[in-house]
């Protein structure tokens, strides 16, 4: 039904554009509106009495009885006089008020187009609400209590063994001894015996860990092949351990306090019998606590620390063949995958430690030997400039990135590194010695371009073409620049005040600019990482002249989910090697929603043909990207959302507004423009209209020529 109401509605559209246009012609006309004025005065006013006035009838009747040729002609002729006053009068008033009329026609259209989105959002939302109910809390919640029991049955299983193993025992040491074997009867108490002291020497580990005593231990219990009850019983005891010595602290302030031992207080929850403790006594018990705890604590950390060093030597043991810890334990292992994740030492290079080493040996030639500051200064600067041109030449280097024009090298950044270049790089690879004397003098100051090894691969995708070395060589670098700032304060008071200017200079120029190499290093990762050209080819497969509404968002956006997917998997793997500090982490994902919603609007305005419908659909898509990716980072506002949004509602505009539009969004390239024009105006807009705006966007184009 929807549907069929916007085709009527687009033909009445089109009708009244065919209607504009006639009396867009009868207007033309060159006429006097003064005798117009005067035609449309002179008509009677039987004319305009009613709708059911019969014109002809009307007209017979005052006919004479003897008719003349001459004066019929003469009075149909000023009958017509009077209807094409008549109609050019309605046509100035339809066509004074046909640009409001086609303005709030257009505002219905897209009012109705995004009640009908909301609508399809609203039903797919319902939908995917009562299959999460259906899946997720009935099934996945029924398999969850389900493993809950399995574990509890489970539990109960062992201790039925357990408590079987008791009676059987307690049978055949009965049956032993009524058979009078008094020897096998012993050696099975004594047997029940060592097992009983084996337990009794683990729960001795919670509060005093021996590493001896625990690694003879660990030694018996894997012989019997029960490591894993071991480390149950482990958690047991150490849960016994933490409650028994809080109750026996508190319970002996509690007795003292009350000046008697009643044994009413050990029968007391331990909640219970906190209450019982009092003002005076409070502060002497908490710390009395606090030490019984710690000791506990420690211990607990002693253990776990064992059995990590345990644990790398077994695995150490198992990768050179020389033995075997069983699976039993590696099941039992919890380490993390993402332990670097949670250190925040900074990340350095060797180059950083000798940089800084050098620079506190220089401070103190400085202290001692004030004349040559400024030397001294001076050479630190160049060694800094020459780090700071090596990461950038390493890794932050690419002309195909940089003529995208989304400013990811400053101009001050660009400055610095050109200044550096003619300074202080020796381009020249002629080793040609019969160069002139002043060549060489010139040359003296300079030192060769840094060289990238090749065991450093920045090619690879699985790396993430070299993410880890580019976060360890620019981030150690910004850590430098950062080490610079807090030593500035000292450079400044053993500096010459005539030289002052040059190390403001180098500060405000050079180290400054160190965290600005960010965006350029990691560009170059995020323009790689996503296929944004297979987007492409999968949006300009879309048939975006749609005559309905459609529910469903496009496969394109599932594919591109699915690359943010694998490169947030391939950034956790790069995170396992080398930690990715927030600043990266955030420039990344930035770097890569940015380039995909810039491909998004590349896509659209690839587009051939395109109905409102169409253009819903591209919303559709839109948000269902939006929607999923905000799941996958933590970065808001997302990057560039505007920029998709706006390109998306400019194919609502009127004519007139598609001007003023073009006008104010020069971000668009002249493609993405003239797209708009052609597929979007360019159904219900004249050849002159047209032409306009196409020359509207060839002056905003002409400076960038």
């Amino acid at each position: 039904m929807s549907h069929y109401h916007n085709s009527a509605f687009l033909g009445d559209l089109g009708s009244l554009w065919d209607i504009s246009e006639d009396l867009r012609e009868l207007r033309e006309e060159p006429t006097d509106p003064q005798a117009q004025q005067e035609i449309i005065n002179s008509i009677e006013e039987v004319y305009f009495s009613n709708d059911s006035f019969d014109i002809v009838k009307y007209e017979l009747e005052r006919l004479p009885p003897v008719l003349s040729l001459q004066e019929l002609e003469e009075y149909r002729d000023k009958l017509k006089q009077q209807q094409a006053a008549v109609s050019k009068k309605v046509a100035d008033l339809i066509l004074e008020k046909q640009p409001a009329y086609v303005q709030e026609l257009e505002r219905v259209t897209s009012l109705q187009t995004g009640l009908q989105l909301a609508a399809v959002i609203c039903t797919n939302g319902r939908r995917h609400l009562n299959i999460a109910k259906e899946g997720f809390t009935q099934t996945s919640l029924g398999l969850l209590a389900n493993q809950r029991k399995r574990q509890l049955l489970i539990g109960l299983l062992k201790s039925l063994r357990t408590i079987k193993t008791l009676q059987r025992t307690d049978v055949r040491l009965s049956e032993m001894l009524e058979e009078e074997d008094y020897p096998g009867a012993i050696q099975l108490c004594l047997e029940c015996q060592k097992a009983e002291q084996l337990d009794v020497a683990l729960s001795k580990i919670c509060k005093n860990f021996d590493i001896s005593h625990y690694t003879k231990v660990q030694q018996a219990y894997r012989l019997l092949g029960k490591t894993q009850t071991a480390m149950d019983q482990l958690h047991m005891h150490f849960t016994q351990a933490i409650h028994n010595t809080v109750f026996q602290v508190v319970l002996g302030y509690v007795e003292l306090c009350a000046g008697n031992t009643d044994t009413k207080f050990q029968k007391l929850q331990y909640k219970d019998l906190c209450t019982h403790i009092t003002s005076d006594s409070y502060i002497p018990c908490l710390a009395d606590l606090c030490k019984a705890l710690w000791e506990v604590m420690l211990s607990y950390y002693r253990t776990m620390q064992w059995h990590e060093n345990h644990d790398q030597d077994e695995a150490a043991a198992v990768s050179s063949g020389k033995k075997l810890i069983s699976r039993e334990t590696l099941r039992s292992r919890k380490r993390s995958d993402y332990n670097l994740n949670k250190v925040n030492a900074p990340i350095l290079t060797n180059t950083t430690l000798n940089v800084i080493r050098l620079v506190g040996k220089y401070m103190q030639m400085m202290n001692i030997l004030k004349p040559i500051a400024f030397d001294v200064i001076h050479f630190m600067s160049q060694l800094f400039d020459y780090y700071l041109y090596a990461v950038y030449t390493f890794f932050g280097r690419n002309d195909t990135f940089e003529s995208t024009g989304l400013g990811l090298s400053s101009s001050r950044l660009r400055t610095t590194l050109n200044r550096i270049q003619e300074s202080l790089i020796d381009l020249e690879v002629s080793a040609d010695p019969t160069g002139t004397l002043t060549a060489a003098e010139e040359r003296k100051e300079k030192v060769p371009s840094p060289h990238l090894s090749h065991l450093v691969v920045l090619t690879s995708g699985n790396s993430l073409y070299g993410l880890a070395e580019r976060v360890v060589a620019t981030e150690s670098l910004v850590f430098l620049a950062e080490q610079f700032e807090f030593l500035q304060p000292h450079l400044d008071a053993v500096m010459p005040a005539a030289k002052k200017p040059f190390l403001q200079q180098f500060y405000s120029q050079t180290v400054s600019t160190a965290s600005e190499l960010r965006k350029p290093v990691y560009w170059i990762v995020a323009a790689k990482a996503i296929d944004y050209e297979q987007m492409l080819l999968l949006m300009a497969n879309v048939k975006w002249d749609v005559k309905e509404i459609m529910s469903q968002h496009n496969v394109y956006v599932d594919a591109l989910l699915k690359e943010f997917e694998e490169f947030n998997r391939r950034l956790n793997e790069v995170s396992k090697r080398v930690r990715i500090p927030l600043p990266v982490s955030n420039i990344l994902w930035e770097h890569c929603i940015r380039l995909a919603n810039r491909t998004l609007v590349e896509g659209y305005a690839n587009v051939k043909k395109c109905s409102n419908e169409g253009r819903a659909l591209m919303q559709l898509d839109f948000q269902q990207f939006l929607m999923k990716l905000e799941k996958l980072t933590d970065i808001r506002p997302i990057p560039d959302k505007e920029f998709v949004e706006t390109y998306i509602k400019a194919y609502y505009l009127t004519e007139n507004d598609m001007e003023r539009w073009i006008k104010e969004h020069r971000e668009y390239s002249t493609k993405q423009l003239i797209n708009l024009v052609n597929v979007c105006l360019g159904s219900h807009i004249n050849k002159k209209t047209r032409q306009k705006l196409l020359a509207a966007i060839d002056d905003i184009d002409r400076p960038k020529r």
